[in-house]
């Protein structure tokens, strides 16, 4: 008899539900998806944390998202918060509050498994020829970064690198200026650096480009796929036409060219570009960019998995290991 599960991913942009029925076969079939921008690390400082007003933003998205679980009579959910809810002094009063107002148990992830459940959730969904790939997941307050082979983590580090964070700390100006992108791109590539650092220390620099060919750089998360659609002038948001998408450095960083001039009430009118996401994207486009360049890639690939996808798949995987015990 199929079963109902979800996974909830408490980000620090964005909050995202997703309901499945796992058949007697062990697969999973998608039911219901739902996102909603609620822009929890907006105004976030590392003395005051979360703002009254972003908890409230976030539980009222909650509280929503408790009534699609009750309705789907879902009786089994995995909710995760990440970066900005593990980094705030008051985090958890946040997750108090969650469970007494929408009855949600959240479990806050460190930088190590977010990066691991993202790479499960992001594999799911593309088709991968190389035997290594470098996946990243760029999120409003933290990137993660996983170097995988044939499927496995081989390495991986979660980095204080955010859209929301970047934006709110060097985009200041409507329309961004010239000099406010080349402040946002050294950022970028300061933090990006030790990383690299790091994987040479550990022998792995030569699993990158220019020393390794047979590798794919894979990118997850709302501006990667929001760039994947604006690529290709995408009306409304199709997963089909997202997955295994490529997106070249030119196409990219002409994307950047053609955004960040604009106002953002000229962005809110673009054509593929999510409500919410219009004073973001430049700086989840630099991200992009930058990553492409420090690591050596002309291209990457896009996936529409990525966390809350590989929360429910590791679900789906602990039932299975406890069914054969």
């Amino acid at each position: 008899m199929a079963r109902s599960l979800a996974s909830i991913d408490i980000g620090t942009n964005t909050f995202r539900l997703l309901i499945s029925e796992l058949n007697d076969d062990g697969q999973l079939r998608q039911r219901v998806i739902k996102r909603e921008i609620t822009r929890l690390g907006g105004g976030f400082t590392a003395t005051g944390g979360l703002t009254e007003d972003s908890m409230a933003r976030g539980i009222a998205s909650l509280l929503a998202f408790s009534g699609l679980l009750r309705e789907h009579k879902v009786k089994e959910v995995r909710t995760v918060a990440t970066s900005v809810v593990r980094e705030s002094p008051n985090g958890r009063d946040f997750v108090r509050r969650v469970k007494e107002t929408a009855g949600l148990d959240v479990e806050v992830i460190d930088g190590d498994e977010e990066a691991l459940l993202a790479l499960k959730g992001v594999l799911s969904c593309v088709t991968v020829k190389t035997s290594d790939a470098l996946v990243f997941d760029i999120g409003g307050g933290s990137t993660e970064y996983i170097l995988s082979s044939l499927g496995n983590p081989v390495y991986s580090e979660s980095l204080k690198l955010g859209v929301v964070h970047a934006a709110e700390t060097f985009l200041h100006s409507d329309p961004t200026k010239e000099e406010e992108i080349e402040k946002v791109s050294n950022h970028v590539v300061e933090i990006l650096k030790p990383f690299l650092n790091n994987l040479a220390q550990n022998g792995l620099k030569k699993r990158l480009p220019p020393e390794n060919k047979d590798v794919t750089l894979i990118g997850t998360a709302g501006t990667i796929t929001t760039l994947a659609a604006m690529d290709q002038g995408l009306e409304s948001y199709d997963p089909s036409r997202i997955n295994n998408y490529m997106l070249t450095h030119d196409r990219v960083k002409r994307l950047l060219n053609d955004i960040y001039p604009l106002a953002l009430s000229e962005r809110r009118r673009l054509l593929s570009l999510e409500g919410g996401r219009e004073d973001l994207i430049v700086s989840g486009t630099v991200i992009v960019l930058k990553t492409m360049e420090v690591f050596g890639f002309r291209e990457l690939m896009v996936s529409d998995g990525g966390l809350l996808e590989g929360v429910l798949i590791e679900m789906v995987e602990k039932k299975t290991a406890n069914k054969a015990i």
